[in-house]
């Protein structure tokens, strides 16, 4: 399905259901609002892993503009806090009033930047793998995880280096290693060619939008409750950065779960133990209670 949001259209898609039978009365659950990582990729990441969650939520996926099957937009537009406050505005136009923002990586930005935009907004938050540790700490993980050249790699990545020789050699050394699964992740291959990338926004956040992404200084402006979650082996949002953002959000309820033998993606990689936290969260954000 698609939506006009200002000046662009947006591809949404729901699962689950928002009201169910329970008694004589018809029961409402919390939704979800599923906000994609890449960036430049989209909502496919999040598939069929999420279907647990329709247990006990509905779940709404949105490709950000730029992404996916929403519109590409104005490339000037892709900016954290646009993605953020079309978020608000998909909101607004389908009457959700209290949402729960589930952001993955890069989405997680995108959800950060809404809570702190928004903050009575949303019901409550959860950064899955979210917020990227140092340079050296992250190289030190992907060196441990894949010896001198997954290093050299994810250095000269990082670094902005252009062409395909780079790419490639981050998909065929890197990427694998985003996964404690012996191997990679069994669905990894699956799902990389099930995404509809847009490599031209992928390149924009490697040479500008990653450096300029610093929420330190506003992280108080989060009010809502908030679950972030992080996998040990991490090798870009390593579990030290999770503990100094949870650290900074002062202005609400933030709980910390590092889960072992997961890398990036727990809701991927464990999903058996992630969708437990999700639902108890959920069961204690306001208004909220998973039936």
């Amino acid at each position: 399905m698609r939506i006009r949001i200002g000046d662009v259209s947006l591809y949404f898609d729901v699962d689950g259901s928002a009201l169910v039978p329970e008694g004589p009365c018809m029961a409402e659950r919390p939704t979800i609002i599923a906000l994609h990582g890449g960036p430049g990729a989209d909502h496919s990441l999040f598939k069929p892993v999420f279907d647990a969650a329709t247990d006990f939520a509905q779940v709404i996926y949105l490709d950000q503009r730029g992404s996916g099957r929403s519109d590409r937009a104005d490339p000037r537009t892709w900016t954290w806090e646009r993605w953020a406050d079309d978020v608000t505005a998909f909101c607004d136009a389908l009457d959700i009033a209290a949402p729960v923002l589930v952001g993955t990586s890069s989405g997680g930005w995108v959800a950060l930047t809404a809570a702190i935009r928004h903050p009575h907004r949303f019901a409550g938050l959860v950064l899955d793998s979210v917020m990227p540790g140092p340079s050296e700490e992250r190289l030190a993980v992907f060196e441990r995880l894949g010896g001198p050249e997954a290093r050299e790699v994810a250095r000269r990545y990082w670094s902005g280096e252009r062409g395909q020789e780079i790419r490639q050699a981050w998909e065929r050394v890197c990427l694998p290693l985003y996964s404690r699964h012996p191997g990679g992740h069994p669905d990894a291959k699956d799902r990389f060619h099930r995404i509809r990338w847009n490599n031209d926004v992928l390149d924009h956040f490697r040479h500008t939008l990653a450096g300029s992404f610093d929420p330190w200084d506003r992280l108080s402006g989060v009010l809502c409750p908030t679950l972030i979650l992080a996998g040990a082996d991490d090798p870009v949002a390593t579990p030290p950065a999770a503990r100094r953002l949870a650290d900074g959000l002062t202005g609400t309820p933030a709980v910390l779960r590092v889960l072992p033998e997961s890398g990036h993606g727990v809701f991927r990689e464990v999903p058996e133990r992630a969708f437990p936290l999700l639902r108890d969260f959920l069961c204690r954000c306001p208004g909220h209670s998973p039936s």
